[in-house]
């Protein structure tokens, strides 16, 4: 179990609607940041094919227009700001934390760069109502649809590390539960887009924000498992992703650091320190690096190399959240001399 609790206690006001007429409804927590082509895109798909369900779009600190954008072309959904970047795991608990001060008997995340398939959500929470389970869809690039990108997440039996199931494994299960008309049991859900009941929320808590991104959704699964929660994929509740829309440029840096450092928390929360947890950077993170910096220069090397030196550290030193202002400006520096 972690070695902290994890609690939504971030709770602003309501938009002024009486909250009894909000019970028994369903609330979609869409997670912006500097992406509001993808949220108007994902907004959309929603709005169109599961208006049964409110929508909440949460900004993280964006300068791009996106309450704006989202505001003009749906007055239907809702909207808040946070006013500064928290992260995938702080940004999700301000919606989910809203969610359930309004009194919605569902709360759904969802990434912002997506496209949910029309029947999908209502499928979604059709099984999060069912007693203590909570539930991911079928995801699949959504430039080419007929890929799977997750269909159910396993912890590595060799290092103990969360992971993608493999593609046959994945598609074994997916079919045998279609055909049987229902969902299948995995061992980790994605946070790309999560469905829980209310009370699943309250009884497992938000998201861990030490993490900030990245692990988060992997340790939120290990936790409902412990508090008796069933994670299961439903196959006929699709949605599309374009996957890694948030490490490009500056941030492919930071996703090096927010890996290494939360890969070493994760292993201290649940896997235990010491010579394992470091096998594990071993073997995800400081192995593969000289392969995949081969042929890259002198210049990058010495950058990654120490992004993932920055990591270790910020682990030993207990520095979680949010990365460093310094590495973030030094990062934005190295993405414009590319």
């Amino acid at each position: 179990m972690p070695d902290r609790p994890v609690v939504l206690a971030r709770l602003d006001g309501s938009s002024g609607r009486d909250a009894d007429a909000l019970a028994g409804r369903s609330l979609v927590v869409v997670l912006s940041f500097e992406g509001r082509e993808d949220t108007l895109r994902c907004v959309a798909s929603l709005v169109d094919g599961s208006p049964a369900h409110t929508v909440l779009v949460v900004d993280n600190g964006s300068g791009d227009g996106t309450v704006a954008a989202v505001e003009e072309r749906f007055p239907q959904v809702r909207t808040h700001e946070t006013g500064a970047n928290l992260g995938f795991a702080g940004g999700m608990n301000v919606g989910v934390a809203r969610g359930l001060a309004e009194g919605f008997d569902a709360i759904t995340i969802l990434n912002n760069d997506t496209v949910v398939e029309p029947g999908a959500m209502d499928r979604l929470v059709a099984a999060a109502m069912r007693d203590a389970v909570a539930v991911s869809p079928r995801v699949v690039y959504l430039a080419d649809p007929t890929r799977d990108w997750f269909a159910g997440g396993v912890l590595d039996p060799h290092d103990g590390l969360p992971r993608h199931a493999p593609y046959d494994e994945a598609r074994y299960r997916a079919e045998t539960a279609d055909a049987a008309g229902g969902c299948y049991p995995v061992d980790l859900l994605a946070g790309c887009c999560i469905a829980a009941s209310s009370s699943a929320w309250r009884r497992v808590g938000g998201f861990d924000e030490r993490y900030f991104l990245n692990f988060e959704d992997s340790d939120w699964s290990l936790r409902a498992r412990a508090a008796g929660f069933s994670l299961q994929v439903d196959p006929r509740a699709v949605v599309r992703h374009r996957v890694s829309a948030s490490f490009v440029g500056q941030h492919s840096y930071l996703g090096t650091f927010y890996y290494t450092r939360n890969l070493l928390l994760f292993a201290r929360t649940w896997r235990g320190h010491g010579p394992r947890g470091w096998a594990m950077l071993w073997r995800r993170v400081v192995r593969p690096l000289p392969s995949q910096l081969r042929g890259t220069g002198i210049r990058e090397s010495a950058r990654r190399t120490a992004v993932v030196a920055s990591g270790v550290v910020a682990h030993l030193t207990r520095r979680y959240g949010r990365a460093p202002r310094a590495l973030e400006r030094r990062a934005t520096s190295w993405a414009g001399r590319r």
